[in-house]
């Protein structure tokens, strides 16, 4: 058949309210907290660990759980569930903090430890101490004991305590013993990742993979120094990137600073030169109506001279008209009978018009200001070529009846079918090509050598646009493009199809892309002046840019679109800011 033209996953959300979950636990909590109702701490207690919560977290069901054994709990389910009531999930639902059961939980604990509530940087004291107590110097794992200098000392003498393990004092040591064999948490289960015991090991983790904690905490730890190094990283690059954007932004200011000035003295000039058309204009005119006041007065004078002369003739013939001298009347009559004064319809009298003077006076501003516009259009034109991209052409895109260069820079009409496949990605009725990289943010600049072809499209597309059947060319099909037809006749593909009038054939189009600003737009790279601009699109996905060398119309068309290399680009731009020297 011939042509014819005419990400990622979402985010689930589940709407459980946890802070009215958390509202209406508290009002119960102030109900059973009465002087005749006691609050149990079961109430309080993960149903995986069978403790008190440690950094406790609600699901959309409502049942909450240590955050750690939520996950653990999860890594070796063969689905996600709530492990209480069973409630199935579709992935992993979102977690919250359940701060009402995260405080209970911590006051429950600090009765736990002598009403010493343990905090971030909070002094951990000495389990042995009566009474006031000192602050602990070490914790012994063997015994999960924190103590002060004066109880460690038989952990420093006694043989036999000093093989036990003293570390820095932490709170909550009955947190490393196994809840099932209160057994120290001696070895990690990397098959189920958590901490066990060794009894675990002959029981529900038998022929697992386990080692010793310290031996996984120096791996973890290997993985938290490269994870240190890469966020350290991020952030060296994200206060480069934050020294770019202040620097991005004073050259701005410097940008924009020179753009009022500049557009300052363009107005000025433009005012001025308007002023002075206006002046000249007003002049001429005036002139224009003094010789017309002259000439009407000599007119008039003329005129009032004949009017006196005819009176002088009207009175001689009405005497002759009564004489009865017959000889007087023969002799004079010759003299009156021929016309003393011209015709007055030969002087035409008309009320003057100053429309082609005002015309003309347009016209030269209309001159003034297609200059000022071509000097503008050449230096925004100069400023694009700074973001000449290396855009290819992508062959899975490209319909079956193109031919493409190894280089992915050419593509014109083959005439004939390329066996090829028939991916997703490929336009199977127009032809028509897209680049092999899109743009998702910036600007953008690239250059298409058109030649002498009769034919054509340009512009970029949405990444989503529908690659089979009759492709309609308009922003709301995800196209933005200019394109040429029979030769002389090149349209901007908008809501409605705009015919644009050059005042020259373009050899070369060069097209800009700004994606923030949402603008498309398209010169004549060689005039270095405006065809046309998609303004004020909100782009919300990447756009690539689209080909198509139509068909070859019997050789007519046959020469193909070639994408101009930015060297080429450079070097144009180099040599105009030389010439400007």
């Amino acid at each position: 058949m011939r042509r014819t033209l005419a990400s990622q996953p979402q985010c689930q959300y589940l709407p459980w309210l946890p802070q009215s979950s958390s509202y209406m636990l508290q009002k119960r909590f102030e109900a059973m907290a009465s002087p005749s109702i006691f609050l149990s701490e079961v109430q309080f207690q993960c149903c995986i660990c069978q403790d008190v919560f440690t950094e406790p977290v609600s699901i959309p069901c409502g049942h909450s759980f240590c955050f750690t054994c939520i996950m653990s709990h999860w890594d070796t389910s063969a689905n996600v569930s709530c492990p209480k009531c069973q409630t199935a999930f579709d992935g992993r639902p979102e977690l919250c903090e359940n701060s009402f059961a995260k405080e209970m939980s911590e006051q429950i604990r600090a009765r736990r430890h002598n009403g010493v509530l343990p905090t971030a940087g909070s002094v951990i004291r000495c389990d042995v101490c009566v009474g006031k107590q000192t602050k602990a110097l070490k914790s012994c794992l063997m015994c999960l004991t924190s103590y002060c200098e004066s109880h460690l000392e038989p952990h420093l003498r006694v043989a036999t305590l000093k093989i036990h393990k003293l570390i820095e004092p932490v709170p909550m040591l009955e947190k490393r013993m196994c809840n099932k064999h209160q057994r120290l948490l001696e070895l990690f289960c990397r098959s189920d990742r958590r901490c066990v015991c060794v009894l675990c090991t002959e029981t529900d983790h038998r022929c697992h993979d386990t080692v010793p904690v310290e031996r996984e905490s120096q791996e973890r730890k290997n993985q938290v120094k490269t994870m240190e190094a890469g966020v350290q990283q991020m952030i060296q690059d994200r206060l480069q990137k934050v020294e770019e954007i202040k620097h991005s932004v004073e050259l701005s200011k410097e940008n924009s600073k020179r753009d009022l000035e500049e557009s300052g003295i363009v107005f000025s000039t433009l005012f001025h030169a308007m002023k002075k058309c206006q002046l000249e204009l007003e002049e001429r005119i005036q002139r224009k109506q003094a010789a017309a006041e002259q000439r009407a007065e000599r007119l008039i004078s003329e005129l009032q001279q004949e009017i006196s002369e005819l009176q002088r003739r009207r009175s001689e013939l009405e005497q002759l008209l009564h004489t009865e001298d017959h000889l007087h009347l023969l002799q004079r009559f010759p003299a009156l009978s021929s016309p003393p004064v011209k015709s007055c319809s030969d002087i035409i009298v008309y009320a003057d018009t100053c429309l082609g003077s005002v015309r003309r006076a347009v016209a030269s501003i209309e001159q003034q200001l297609q200059s000022e516009l071509k000097k503008l259009s050449f230096t925004e034109y100069e400023g694009m070529q700074r973001y000449a991209a290396d855009v290819r052409l992508d062959p899975r895109t490209a319909n079956s009846w193109l031919i493409l260069s190894e280089d992915g820079r050419r593509v014109q009409d083959g005439d004939v079918e390329q066996k090829v496949a028939d991916v997703p990605e490929r336009f199977d009725t127009a032809p028509c090509v897209l680049a092999l990289t899109g743009f998702a943010t910036g600007r953008h600049y690239w250059e298409v050598d058109v030649g002498d072809k009769t034919s054509w499209d340009l512009g970029v597309a949405r990444e989503s646009v529908a690659r089979k059947g009759v492709v309609t060319l308009s922003p709301d099909d995800g196209y933005w493009a200019v394109c040429l037809r029979g030769g002389r006749e090149y349209r901007a593909c908008a809501e409605q199809a705009q015919l644009l009038y050059l005042s020259q054939r373009p050899q070369v189009i060069g097209l800009f892309l700004d994606y923030e600003e949402g603008t498309v737009s398209f010169y004549d790279a060689v005039a270095k002046s405006l065809m046309y601009s998609f303004t004020q699109f909100n782009f919300t996905e990447a756009v690539f840019p689209f080909f198509n060398p139509d068909i070859s119309d019997s050789g007519s068309n046959k020469s193909p679109l070639i994408i101009r290399p930015i060297s080429a680009i450079l070097n144009d731009l180099i040599n105009d800011e030389d010439m400007t020297i």
